[in-house]
């Protein structure tokens, strides 16, 4: 930088910025992607999640180890679980079937690793392959 433009640089003044709108209807969100109902569940499960008796029906990895008997039965009552509470908070996700719901905690079990066949080829907190090649 030569010094002509260094003390130009330095007479400039300061801009102001914008002022921040002050009510959060005035605030424009540029982002396309909404908040979707796996993350609405996700926002309930991180709730739920200090919930004994839920975390209770997202333990087993295998039917035999299940609350109801079956993956598929505790994965219906977590999901029934979320959506009581759901109805408590007043979330839109109160209005979804338990199957919809079920999926979507799904979703949310993968982001953070932990789904039950994740868990079902752990070893000491490290995935290792299973028997059956998946």
């Amino acid at each position: 930088m030569s010094i002509e433009e260094t003390n130009s640089h330095k007479n400039r003044s300061l801009r102001l910025p914008p002022e921040l709108p002050e009510k959060i209807a005035d605030w424009t969100r540029f982002t396309k992607q909404e908040w979707n109902l796996n993350d609405q569940v996700e926002a309930i499960h991180r709730a739920l999640v200090e919930d004994k008796k839920y975390r209770g029906f997202l333990r087993a990895v295998w039917d035999e180890q299940a609350v109801e008997g079956s993956l598929a039965a505790d994965n219906i009552m977590a999901a029934r679980m979320i959506r009581d509470r759901a109805e408590a908070d007043g979330s839109e996700v109160a209005g979804e079937k338990l199957a919809t719901i079920a999926k979507a905690l799904g979703v949310v079990l993968r982001r953070y690793h932990s789904t039950r066949k994740e868990r079902r080829h752990m070893v000491q907190g490290e995935v290792v392959a299973g028997d059956n090649g998946d």
